[in-house]
């Protein structure tokens, strides 16, 4: 039996994208990539792809951009949602 995967590629990319573009704009007003890929421990090319939505990123890597934003993960995570729930109402007008 193949395992449950409770969303498809589709809403995993969507979400992807969505927290990339909430972490670039919560970012960006402090520091530049290159100084928050430092703080959060990772190399620039990882940020860059993060903040495009291109990478699953570890739940580790997760906790440090929280954190490097000075924000606890469930307000990252609802603010994900948020944008992601916006993007959506915007595909569906």
């Amino acid at each position: 039996m193949p395992p449950i995967r409770p969303h498809g590629p589709e809403e995993i990319a969507a979400y992807l994208a969505a927290l990339g573009n909430v972490v670039r704009e919560h970012r960006k007003p402090l520091f530049n990539q290159d100084d928050f890929a430092d703080k959060v421990g990772i190399y620039r090319s990882h940020m860059g792809q993060i903040e495009q939505g291109k990478l699953d990123i570890r739940v580790s890597t997760l906790l440090g951009v929280a954190a490097a934003l000075e924000m606890p993960l469930s307000a990252l995570i609802a603010l994900v949602e948020e944008r992601q729930r916006q993007d959506s109402a915007a595909q569906e007008d």
